[in-house]
């Protein structure tokens, strides 16, 4: 018998723009296109930004 798993996970970079840019990217490039989500992008303060990658993790058991 199997059981299939899913879990919604957060992923957050924040820094400077071009840095949150390129972790972004990077960390999007490892996922499974089905698994991506949404990504919300927060400016904070002093030029900072703060990005939130929403992914599902699917496992079979």
């Amino acid at each position: 018998m199997e059981f299939t798993v899913r879990k919604v996970r957060t992923k957050i970079f924040t820094g400077s723009p071009n840095d949150v840019e390129e972790q972004v990217n990077i960390f999007l490039n490892t996922l499974d296109q089905m698994n991506y989500v949404d990504i919300k992008i927060t400016t904070l303060e002093g030029g900072i930004i703060s990005a939130v990658v929403v992914y599902k993790v699917v496992q079979k058991l």
